[in-house]
């Protein structure tokens, strides 16, 4: 069939662009698929209380081209599937620079997501299958909720998440007007254990706080946001009076562009430390 009679049809001359971003949303095997005129937006959930979705613009893309009434399309997919097929040939080549070239399509309902990769003339040719179901919990923040909103460098915070006690059940954050600011305290095996990033500490670039506020989640909420935290160059921390919690990456692709990647956790209510 040709390319006019598909739903949605991309075209990346480096599949890394998008197989970097989609790989760090892949803690759950399945997500939801939703492409509009502005990009791609993939969905993972776990246990109605961890969301993370990757949102991959058009201008990544060298072609993307969505025909449809609604100027929408979705559909639930494998994703450890997608990105197991969209890293085939990770490693393969031996000529230095050489890229993967991606071409995905879909043609609608029922039908699968076709992927063609190309690599110094070797084709491989996937279809995976779609499904329906593309419900998802909407944990959308309005700003007038927000009560802190914190920008830090990545690789700095990444080394303060590494280093946090994974024999801790619970993971509390803590943001104030006034010192501490920003505490992220556990307590596991080795007992507890506290760390404060300063408003004025150089990996902070933004801290607005109007009010002191805690939130505790399961260490096991906060453990796939690593994967980003690997990646990124930057991350946006949000939490609103009720705990929920945003954690937005920055993600720099091989061609120099960005992605985002962002993380959304509910408080724990029974969590004790």
């Amino acid at each position: 069939m040709g390319d006019r009679e598909n739903v949605l049809l991309a075209k990346v001359d480096n599949v890394k662009n998008i197989s970097l971003v989609l790989k760090a949303i892949n803690f759950k095997s399945h997500g939801v698929c939703f492409a509009s005129d502005c990009g791609l937006k993939v969905v993972v959930e776990d246990s109605k209380c961890v969301q993370a979705s990757a949102f991959i613009g058009n201008e990544i893309f060298q072609e993307y081209v969505l025909c449809d009434e609604d100027d929408t399309a979705m559909f639930r997919i494998d994703l450890s599937i997608l990105v197991e097929c969209l890293t085939i040939f990770d490693g393969c080549t031996t000529t230095p620079g050489a890229t993967t070239a991606l071409k995905m399509s879909y043609q609608g309902y029922g039908h699968p997501l076709k992927i063609i990769l190309e690599e110094e003339g070797i084709i491989t040719d996937c279809s995976l299958k779609t499904m329906s179901d593309c419900e998802v919990l909407d944990f959308e923040m309005v700003n007038s909720d927000v009560i802190c909103k914190v920008i830090l460098r990545a690789q700095n915070f990444k080394e303060v998440l590494v280093d946090l006690d994974s024999s801790s059940d619970f993971v509390e954050f803590f943001f104030s007007p006034d010192d501490p600011y920003f505490r992220i305290t556990t307590e596991g095996l080795a007992g507890k254990f506290e760390v404060d990033i300063p408003k004025h500490s150089t990996i902070v670039e933004t801290f607005d706080c109007s009010k002191p506020i805690s939130a505790k989640y399961r260490y096991s909420q906060i453990k796939p946001c690593l994967k980003s935290l690997l990646i990124a160059t930057k991350v946006s921390i949000r939490m609103t009076e009720a705990g929920l919690i945003c954690l937005q990456f920055m993600i720099q692709t091989e061609s120099k562009q960005f992605c985002y990647v962002e993380f959304y956790c509910t408080p724990s209510i029974d969590g004790e430390m």
